[in-house]
């Protein structure tokens, strides 16, 4: 796997030299932003409820506690260019506004069907973990 298929598995940017990632104190990097896997359902979603270009994307991120200090736009902008390459999304320049023009993503109709897909799984991912949580709890009882 190159340093840049490594990279996109991830938001630290860290992965050359065998980088990975661990539990905090481990000697490994702690992030404290959103993993690239992780972004994808969110971002998807964001576009389903309008088309918006990045910078303003980022912003709503925050709605769901992604962190802006830690996540660095240039990785936002890479997860929305592999969307756009798989035909998830699209982008058109829109030249209204003050400044430069800027792209705006919308969602295709095959982006609609991955984050169907993304809500099924993470509706059951927060099932698996939901049990984890329950027996973790009788531990610190006994």
């Amino acid at each position: 796997m190159s340093a840049e298929e490594k990279n996109t598995d991830c938001g630290c940017g860290g992965h050359e030299g065998g980088h990975h990632h661990g539990p905090p104190g481990r000697g490994d990097c702690h992030m404290g932003a959103v993993s690239n896997r992780f972004l994808r359902p969110y971002i998807l979603l964001l576009l389903a409820e309008e088309p918006v270009h990045g910078y303003e994307l980022l912003g709503r991120l925050a709605e769901f506690g992604v962190d802006q200090a830690s996540t660095d736009p240039s990785i936002l902008y890479r997860v929305l260019r592999m969307m756009e390459s798989e035909g998830l999304t699209s982008s058109k320049l829109d030249p209204s506004g003050s400044g430069p023009a800027r792209k705006v993503y919308h969602l295709t109709d095959e982006g609609r069907e991955v984050l169907d897909m993304w809500a099924a799984k993470l509706k059951q991912m927060t099932s698996f973990f939901e049990g984890f949580g329950k027996r973790y709890a009788k531990l610190s009882k006994v």
